[in-house]
């Protein structure tokens, strides 16, 4: 609306309020003509309601049933590993078609199995460096092996 249609807007006189009898008389003989904008300002603020009030019982109920993934994170980001190695085993898992990277959590040679069956199919600097953020990425979560066994032939295959 521009600012001359405001400016008579705020001129007239005021309409007078219809009395309720009269609008529900109105409505049955469909001669109360209800102005669009009225109505899809109401409609609108229904629908806008509605949203929120879903919005916020979404919000309220994200946590109820976490995914995976979203478990992964949680425990991986407790475990103090980076962005970079959680990213490792994520791709490591969906490589070897795991339902969840926490299996590779679990014990050092289950990570060290899917790792090494990930890196055949990498070259070999790639296989270099994944083999040395397994080891490291092991120690970390193990601890140090207690053992002379290693996987580094498991890993150059």
């Amino acid at each position: 609306m521009n600012p001359s249609g405001l400016i008579q807007l705020a001129q007239s006189p005021p309409r007078p309020l219809a009395k309720p009898s009269e609008i529900s008389e109105n409505f049955v003989s469909n001669r109360y003509d209800l102005p669009w904008d009225v109505v899809v300002v109401g409609i609108g603020a229904v629908l806008a309601a509605i949203a929120a009030v879903s919005l916020y019982r979404w919000w309220q109920r994200r946590n109820e049933d976490p995914s995976p993934l979203v478990i992964f994170s949680a425990i991986a980001r407790k475990a103090g590993l980076s962005w970079g190695e959680r990213y490792l085993l994520w791709r490591i898992a969906r490589r070897q078609k795991l339902d969840t990277p926490i299996a590779l959590l679990l014990a050092r040679g289950t990570l060290r199995h899917h790792a090494a069956a990930y890196a055949k199919h990498l070259s070999p600097a790639g296989r270099d460096r994944v083999r040395s953020r397994i080891d490291s990425l092991s120690q970390r979560l193990f601890g140090p092996k207690s053992d002379t066994y290693t996987d580094h032939q498991a890993l150059a295959q």
